[in-house]
């Protein structure tokens, strides 16, 4: 019988060094192409994200200052030019009195009343997660071709500066603007320009008039709601900050906390400097319900008056707060001395002075700062009522310093007195 012929065997040697080196070359490239390709997406997430909040701070200050009186929108301070064509002062003019509020050009007078402006220029740097963000606010005539006059409407433009971390800490500006009138007269939307960098968006708020809103709203009426004639129960507070006494404030720009109660939603608030003119609809959101609220200009007693209503359109009024407003720092404490006496190895120090004023007579006291280093300054507490306060030391501190300011109810300080600061060398006791 023949044999079978044999099968030769196949080849079994697998990838060569060299075809899993360029194998392994290959994942690399395409992996690391991956990577930067999501890297990159992620970035660019992270940058519309901030131009995003940057956007809504620029609209929510123009909704904000919708609620002040039509006089009192102007600069409470005058802004000055600046040098850096990246800064927002770049557009005002040289001489303080005009701002280009397009960056092409497009001159507007300034409106600046120290007095009664309550339109702040700068406000202080605000975090929003990790991206630091300027607010400055621009308040300028509008010449009406329309109108004889050349001031016939007041325009205020708010410029939010923002440095994203997702942008290699670039800087990026958002401009917003918004027209204003005193009366009922409506004005189409002005442009709101984001420039900076090499982004460019544009957006158009809606236009702003100061008349006061219906008594009463028609909604359509959810099924929850019917039949439902009760107006929603509440209050609201006026907040103070920093280091102000409850009932004070140095500052105009407050914070109104309300807390209301209602099961047919949304619950609207409108408030007001007058009970006559109110303010825009404030959508009450008990997860965060303050609102930024501007008082009238001027020292003194400030009433807020708020109305709120509910889906339906059931109103009532709110009992008005009040707050004082006091904005002035008190005088500076004159003729300062020191008398100095040793027991032992201890100094004893009486710091007196004449007693200071305050135009609106709520001086609180004062505050002693003694140094022993030169560079900090900590306060000798408590605080004091009377002009002289006593320290007790060791006697062997090289350099004791001092100095006095006094303070108001509202958080307002004076400079300090004297200058230069009261100074005892080493072991002097008198």
């Amino acid at each position: 019988m023949a044999q079978r012929g044999v099968r030769a065997p196949e080849d079994e040697g697998g990838f060569t060094i060299i075809e899993i080196v360029v194998a392994l070359a290959l994942v690399a490239v395409v992996s690391v192409g991956f990577m930067a390709s999501v890297s990159l997406g992620f970035r660019t997430i992270a940058v519309a994200r901030q131009r995003t909040t940057a956007s809504e701070l620029a609209s929510g200050r123009l909704e904000h200052l919708r609620n002040i009186p039509y006089e009192y929108v102007a600069l409470s301070t005058a802004p000055v030019h600046d040098a850096d064509d990246e800064h927002p002062d770049y557009w005002v003019s040289a001489d303080g009195t005009s701002y280009d509020v397009t960056g092409t050009g497009m001159w507007e007078t300034l409106i600046v009343d120290t007095i009664n402006g309550d339109v702040l220029q700068v406000e202080d740097p605000i975090q929003v997660g990790s991206t630091v963000m300027e607010i400055y606010q621009y308040a300028t005539w509008v010449d009406d071709p329309a109108i004889a006059g050349i001031q016939d409407y007041r325009r205020v433009t708010v410029v939010v500066v923002y440095k994203a971390p997702a942008a290699n800490g670039v800087n990026k500006i958002v401009r917003s603007a918004s027209l204003f009138t005193d009366g009922t007269v409506t004005i189409g939307g002005s442009t709101t320009t984001t420039v900076g960098g090499a982004t460019t968006t544009t957006t158009a708020p809606a236009a702003t008039t100061t008349t006061a809103p219906a008594a009463t709203t028609t909604t359509t009426v959810p099924g929850p709601c019917s039949g439902d004639v009760t107006a929603p129960a509440g209050s609201f507070t006026i907040g103070t900050s920093g280091a102000s006494e409850d009932g004070f404030t140095a500052t105009a720009n407050v914070t109104l906390v309300p807390s209301f109660t209602d099961l047919c939603t949304p619950i609207v608030a409108n408030f007001s400097n007058d009970g006559v003119t109110y303010g825009a609809d404030v959508v009450y959101d008990p997860t965060s319900p303050q609102v930024s609220w501007s008082l009238a200009g001027g020292s003194g007693l400030k009433t807020v008056y708020a109305l709120v209503r509910d889906g339906v359109g059931n109103q009532v009024a709110l009992t008005p707060q009040s707050i004082t407003l006091d904005a002035t720092a008190p005088s500076v404490p004159a003729t300062v001395t020191r008398t100095a006496s040793c027991a032992g190895s201890t100094r004893t120090v009486t710091i007196s002075w004449s007693a200071s004023t305050d135009a609106e007579g709520n001086l609180r006291g004062y505050r002693v700062y003694r140094s022993t280093d030169g560079s900090t300054w900590p306060e000798l507490t408590p605080p004091v009522a009377v002009p002289y306060k006593i320290d007790s030391h060791a006697k062997t501190l090289n350099s004791v310093r001092y100095y006095v300011v006094a303070y108001d109810k509202a958080g307002n300080v004076s400079a300090a007195a004297p200058d230069p600061v009261i100074s005892l060398a080493k072991n002097q006791c008198s």
